[in-house]
């Protein structure tokens, strides 16, 4: 047996039947290029450069002459025959480089390296293409180019970089292999550019025909689209052929430098990134545009101020800036809109803005809605301009409200509805303003506000009564006016609508704290006295206040309501019980009971005895409350109680609205018709010295200047000074006819209202040192360590939204809060504090 031969089989990749040919193409179109039958290659034919370039010169001369001539439809001629040269040469061993280019092989990486480097044949091929495309631009485009001008440069420059770029690309097609399979690698070469043939084409047209005549044909652009600005018929499509001459070869060409292989195809892939591939454009086109954009509107904006109005200039400048974008869509590149657009604001808005503004400040003035609408649509298009209009904005607001507030101080002092009117009407003027003039913008609403807040809170009403708290006031007295029956006799709605419009002006206020208790003080007098005109009104606008200021806010409030609601429940419940008890009294008693710490009540400083009459039916409720709630204790707040006395000692019966003070006094008349001023305070006061005898003595003369008690005459006038000794007789006005059935004699006094004022302050005071320290506890709780400056700053921005509140007083709390031991502060760093849990 012989042994078996051993055969190894040999893999190698078969030669192409026929290699894929890249069609050229213009616009998205294949060129119609006609060439005869399928050329199958098959052996590799070796072929010198000199050969290669001999066969491949007739088919260059042929498409850069037929396309320059305008004869593309003629181009008759094998173009598989020139690619198959190229192929050829590519692939054969020669002499010059001593080595396989790749016959047989189906891997490019192990090709030899001297075959790829730039002294190879391929790049010698490369060469020589570069020289060819050269001198025909010096003989064909520099000679024709170099005696044209004008628009007649323009034409001709258009016409030829399109049938030149036509070349470019059948060429390009011819070395199809040559581009994919040889410069494909220049990347192993960065030191030297090397370009496929489109790219060898465009590099040429850039360096040779664009830099002979680049000035005179962006002369002739400039003019062009200096004509299209001043209204002249201009050939457009030329100005877009340069932009895509330009646009094409840096695309074409910064795509090569990175090191891709730029075709016709893929230099509009690129096209995508406004980033890249632009500076040639950017270079030739672009920077020198710009430039006489600058100039062009520059005088433009100066020759038509100087002539015309700053309205007129504003529609002009919207007009401008319109035509420029449609300039750019038209025939400039996308990247360029933005630089146009900036460039004609710059130089139209910015730099006349001194004009504008000026202008501005008269629109404002007037209110010119329609003018203001359309000078903020300008400007608005320069964000670093509108701080100037912001604060035109804000100071306008302001001194509208305070010249409307500095009318009549006196009479808005004296009617809160005075004062509320003028407010919501400087409001009601000034808002179109914002909503249609500014469209709203974040920024003009809050310059408004900041006006507004400041006129509010700082006016003539505050400074005449020397104190900012007076409009938290004035705010808290038209809420009562409005209130209270007999308020202007309005509607449920018409009501609402009031209340709801007021609150537009409350949250400009400061010391919401400061409203919230002169608030709850004529709350508190509508609800004892049953003044209030609504009592959905009134739970209407405790709903307003808690959505703009909390729940906390209002939870005194509520509670009030609560009160009053729990007080006829207890009436009722009071009316069954024991009813014999109640038999001999001759009249109706209601007792309201309310909650100490939600009512702002004082017992007074004047004590009082109740007249006989009442100390029975008060000994009775006290029973039955304490019978009903035991532990609870009962205070009698009797400056806050009122009686209805009848009269039987005139012709006339009538019924005296009186306090319970003054119904102590009166009752005693029941017996004798003189009582002397010593007996009368004696009874009053249940023989024990009035804390505040002055303040008697004012209730007493309150009777007296109403003429149902006097000293010698009923015309007598009386004051407190006439009140001299204990046995000054006071006598019941026997002939006292007023002019109403029913006499309110129960109006405050000043020693009471005084004494009002001083416990609201007190309160106020009181309340803001307490919400001062909780929010400081509170922020000390969550933070466990903070700095005496950040501290200080969270304590501030957390009580904003109650009052203005004072840095030192936030400082003193600290202080106090530390000798309490809520917090201490560090004996390291003095300015550093430490929750202490």
């Amino acid at each position: 047996m012989g042994a078996k031969k051993k055969t190894t089989a040999a893999t190698t990749k078969a030669k192409p039947a026929a290699e894929k040919v890249a069609m050229p193409v213009v616009a998205g179109q294949p060129v119609r290029v006609q060439y005869a039958g399928t050329h199958r290659m098959g052996s590799v034919q070796s072929m010198t450069l000199d050969e290669a370039w001999e066969k491949l010169t007739p088919g260059f001369r042929d498409v850069f002459r037929l396309t320059f001539q305008g004869q593309e439809d003629k181009m008759k001629f094998p173009y598989m025959d020139y690619y198959t040269i190229v192929y050829n040469f590519c692939t054969s061993v020669t002499k010059e480089n001593g080595s396989n280019y790749g016959v047989g092989s189906g891997d490019f990486a192990t090709r030899s390296c001297s075959t790829l480097s730039p002294d190879g044949a391929p790049a010698k091929l490369s060469g020589k293409i570069t020289q060819f495309v050269r001198q025909h631009l010096t003989d064909v485009f520099q000679a024709d180019m170099q005696s044209r001008c004008g628009n007649d440069l323009l034409t001709q420059y258009c016409r030829k970089w399109e049938n030149f770029r036509f070349s470019a690309k059948v060429v390009h097609g011819f070395c199809i292999y040559l581009n994919e399979h040889f410069l494909r690698r220049k990347s192993e070469f960065r030191e030297q550019e090397i370009y496929p043939v489109y790219g060898v084409c465009l590099k040429e047209w850039r360096d040779g025909a664009v830099a002979a005549v680049q000035d005179q044909v962006l002369r002739a652009v400039a003019e062009v689209i200096t004509a299209d600005r001043n209204g002249d018929i201009t050939s457009s499509f030329m100005v877009r052929t340069v932009v895509d001459c330009l646009v094409d070869l840096g695309l074409t060409l910064d795509f090569s430098a990175q090191g891709g292989t730029p075709s016709p195809h893929n230099a509009k892939k690129k096209e995508k990134d406004p980033n890249q591939g632009l500076q040639v454009y950017q270079k030739y086109l672009e920077a020198p545009f710009l430039a006489d954009t600058r100039v062009y509107y520059d005088n433009e904006s100066r020759v038509f101020l100087a002539n015309n109005s700053v309205a007129n200039y504003v529609v002009k400048v919207q007009s401008r800036l319109k035509e420029e974008e449609d300039r750019c869509m038209k025939y400039l590149h996308a990247s360029t809109c933005s630089k146009l657009i900036k460039t004609v604001e710059d130089v139209m808005i910015t730099q006349q803005m001194v004009r504008l503004r000026a202008e501005f400040m008269i629109y404002l003035a007037g209110e010119k809605v329609e003018d203001l609408k359309a000078m903020y649509a300008l400007i608005s298009r320069v964000p670093q301009c509108m701080d100037e209009l912001y604060n035109a904005v804000q100071t306008h607001i302001r001194q509208k409200g305070l010249e409307a507030l500095a009318k009549n101080p006196t009479a808005m002092t004296e009617d809160p509805r005075l004062y509320l009117d003028a407010i919501l009407e400087v409001y009601d003027q000034c808002d179109p303003l914002i909503t249609e003039s500014f469209r709203g913008e974040k920024e003009f609403r809050t310059a408004f506000d900041k006006g507004f807040h400041e006129f509010v809170n700082d006016n003539a009403i505050t400074q005449l009564a020397k104190t900012s708290k007076k409009s938290s006031e004035q705010f808290a007295r038209y809420c009562d006016v409005m209130l209270k029956k007999g308020a202007k006799n309005l509607s449920e709605l018409d009501l609402e609508n009031t209340l709801t419009r007021f609150m537009i002006a409350f949250k400009y206020i400061d010391d919401k704290d400061v409203f919230q208790r002169y608030y709850q003080q004529c709350l508190c007098r509508r609800l004892i006295s049953s003044l209030s005109a609504s009592d959905d009104a009134e739970a209407s606008m405790i709903t307003k206040l808690k959505a703009v200021a909390g729940w906390e806010y209002v939870t005194k409030l509520q509670r009030m309501f609560q009160d009053i609601t729990l007080s006829t429940e207890m009436k009722n419940s009071f009316k069954s019980h024991d009813p014999s008890r109640r038999n001999d009294w001759k009249f109706e008693f209601h007792v309201q009971v309310l909650a100490s710490g939600a009512w702002p009540l004082n017992p007074g400083s004047m004590g009082l005895q109740p007249p006989v009459e009442l100390e029975r039916p008060l000994t009775v409720f006290n029973e039955f409350y304490t019978n009903k709630f035991s532990g609870r204790k009962l205070t009698w707040v009797y400056p806050n109680s009122r009686c209805e006395i009848a009269t039987n000692c005139y012709k006339v019966k009538r019924f005296l609205m009186v306090s319970a003070t003054q119904a102590a006094i009166i009752l005693q008349f029941n017996d004798r018709d003189v009582i002397t001023y010593g007996e009368i305070r004696d009874a009053v006061s249940g023989k024990m010295s009035l804390p505040d005898e002055s303040l008697f003595k004012q209730i007493l003369v309150l009777l007296l200047k109403s003429h149902l008690l006097m000293i010698n005459d009923e015309n007598e006038k009386v004051d407190e000074k006439d009140i001299t000794s204990n046995d000054l007789e006071i006598k019941l006005n026997l002939n006292f006819k007023p002019k109403t059935v029913r006499v309110n004699l129960n109006q405050q006094i000043r020693a009471e209202q005084k004494q009002n004022e001083d416990t609201a302050n007190k309160g106020i005071e009181d309340d803001r040192t307490a919400t001062i320290q909780a929010a400081i506890v509170r922020t000390m709780k969550m933070r466990k360590e903070m700095r005496h400056q950040a501290l200080i700053g969270e304590t501030l921005d957390q009580l904003s939204r109650l009052f203005k509140p004072n840095v030192a007083a936030v400082k003193k709390n600290i202080e106090t809060l530390i000798e309490k031991e809520y917090i201490k502060r560090s004996e390291e760093e003095r300015d550093l504090y430490t929750y202490v849990a």
